[in-house]
């Protein structure tokens, strides 16, 4: 059957809208499965610290999601986190499975912690949109070309072999969230195509970090 995907348009007010009290009292009662495949409910992964940057990512196979994750790991380590202020925590979500994420973690180099949300009810509740387009920028830290992304995708999927089925659904598209301590949501970018997540020069201005500092 062929994946249906939600025609919905992101403008430049809408994906940055924060939800109200509701949905997020309700999005952070949703569990979502952590690297061993026990629930967890996202609103405790974030409530606990001073502040949290939560990176939903599309699926597991995703070469462009690679290419960012790549760049978090070597512009946001958390040695930097820890010095903003208020330090700061990062944690990635994607909308597969528990199993792919050692694969992941090998093939991106990712120090961060990930979660699951294979239901994806989370990406859903918080407004996060489906759709396969790739827009028509390419991101500053993509490393491949769209066709070099895609045949990247496909690679990560070939290897994958029956493990393909824990990669999560790959229209699904996801973004950037910032919630301080108590579980203040302060900030918010959702994706509006595959390419789009936030540059990192974005969110170290929303964090309050030097640019020039690494």
């Amino acid at each position: 059957m062929a994946t249906q995907t939600r025609q919905i348009t992101l403008d430049s007010t809408s994906q940055y809208e924060l939800p109200d009290a509701k949905t997020l009292e309700q999005a952070g009662a949703l569990e979502l499965l952590d690297e061993k495949g026990s629930k967890v409910v996202f609103k405790d992964l974030y409530s606990p610290h001073e502040r949290t940057l939560v990176v939903f990512i599309r699926h597991f196979f995703c070469g462009m999601c690679e290419d960012y994750v790549r760049a978090l790991v070597a512009d946001l380590p958390p040695s930097l986190l820890l010095k903003a202020s208020p330090p700061t925590t990062l944690l990635i979500i994607g909308c597969g499975e528990p199993p792919a994420i050692t694969g992941y973690k090998q093939r991106t180099g990712c120090t961060f912690d990930i979660y699951c949300d294979p239901s994806r009810a989370l990406y859903g509740k918080l407004g996060m949109i489906q759709d396969l387009g790739m827009g028509e920028t390419t991101p500053q830290y993509a490393k491949s070309s769209v066709l070099g992304g895609t045949v990247k995708s496909m690679g990560n999927m070939l290897k994958a072999g029956l493990g393909i089925r824990h990669g999560g659904n790959y229209s699904q598209d996801g973004g950037e969230w910032v919630f301080e301590k108590g579980g203040e949501l302060k900030w918010c970018r959702r994706m509006r195509n595959t390419r789009d997540h936030a540059e990192v020069a974005e969110l170290k201005k929303v964090l309050g970090i030097d640019e020039g500092k690494h």
